[in-house]
């Protein structure tokens, strides 16, 4: 990461001073400043820090100061928006990105559209690695305004993340942000992805997953400081055997990384679901997972999509 120029700090300081601390993980002014902004009405909404404004400045100085060492802004301000949700965010649990919510609202809007023509009396979806459980929730969200029969049900070896997973459901129902009948018809269980003993059955229509996707070389050396330091390793990275440097290959790297699809894809089939979208991390993986879910012998789809991210809210799906 190149150094910041002492002529640009300077400049910033006298702007604000708080915003150079804040430049060390933003690293451009207008982030910054935005991000000073969220940082300065969080304190101010904060009832546990009224007081005087030599305090209230204090605050924000130390907060600027945990941004500044590459802590997350959502773990310091505590939410994330997500579609209409707001997913509350703590250290241990993942926090959840902007192309998760494209991909899956894409997704929900077209099962939408779909029951213009054919409605669909009754759904069952299953979401597997559910972190915080935007991901359910957000498709509650989108459906339950449609789809009268709803089911979900969110899976995660962390008991933290469906501790959080269960308090997101909570607070936007309370919010207004998900009908109260989500209560009824949202749930969360414990469950390892990758054990054979993992109790899910039959039943399901969708099943949806984020699961961790990327390899122990590629975390070391190829993630933000802030996901390396700060976001759970479980949440990202397949668990497996650690090699040394020298014993890395391009085939190792991998399997390393796509440690997951193959189980979601035979659990898929085991529980009949007509539909499986799972978040990959580029178009490499992505070419790998259609390829390895075109050509089971088994399987049960009748084609498979890419969806290309465009970093803009939209997808451009390719088929394979």
């Amino acid at each position: 990461m190149p150094r910041l120029q002492n002529l640009f700090l300077r400049s910033a300081r006298n702007i604000d001073p708080l915003l150079v601390p804040l430049l060390r993980s933003c690293r451009d002014l207008p982030s910054a400043r935005s991000e000073l902004r969220w940082l300065r009405e969080h304190v101010r909404i904060e009832s546990s820090v009224r007081g005087s404004k030599r305090r209230r400045r204090s605050i924000l100085y130390q907060l600027c100061l945990e941004r500044s060492s590459g802590k997350p802004l959502q773990y310091i301000l505590g939410n994330q928006p997500f579609g209409n949700l707001d997913i509350l965010c703590r250290p241990g649990v993942l926090i959840p990105r902007p192309e998760t919510e494209a991909y899956i609202a894409r997704l929900a809007l077209t099962l939408v559209k779909n029951t213009q023509s054919t409605p669909i009396k009754r759904l069952r979806v299953l979401d597997l690695c559910t972190g915080s459980g935007c991901i359910a929730l957000l498709l509650h969200a989108i459906l339950a305004p449609h789809i009268a029969d709803l089911r979900i049900e969110g899976v995660d070896i962390s008991l933290q993340a469906l501790a959080l997973a269960r308090e997101n459901l909570t607070w936007n129902i309370k919010k207004g942000h998900l009908q109260p009948r989500a209560s009824r018809q949202v749930q969360f269980m414990q469950g390892d992805v990758l054990s054979e003993e993992v109790d899910i059955r039959g039943g399901w229509d969708l099943l949806v997953s984020n699961p961790p996707y990327i390899s122990p070389f590629s975390f070391d050396c190829g993630t933000e400081r802030s996901v390396r330091n700060f976001e759970p390793k479980l949440a990202l990275v397949p668990p497996g055997p650690r090699l040394a440097a020298g014993q890395f290959s391009g085939q190792y790297l991998e399997a390393a990384a796509d440690t997951f699809y193959y189980p979601l894809a035979t659990l898929t089939r085991k529980i009949s679901a007509s539909i499986m979208l799972l978040e990959v991390a580029g178009t490499e993986q992505a070419l790998r997972v259609a390829n390895m879910v075109s050509s089971s012998p088994d399987t049960l789809w009748e084609g498979c999509e890419v969806w290309h991210d465009n970093h803009d809210g939209t997808f451009s799906p390719q088929q394979t």
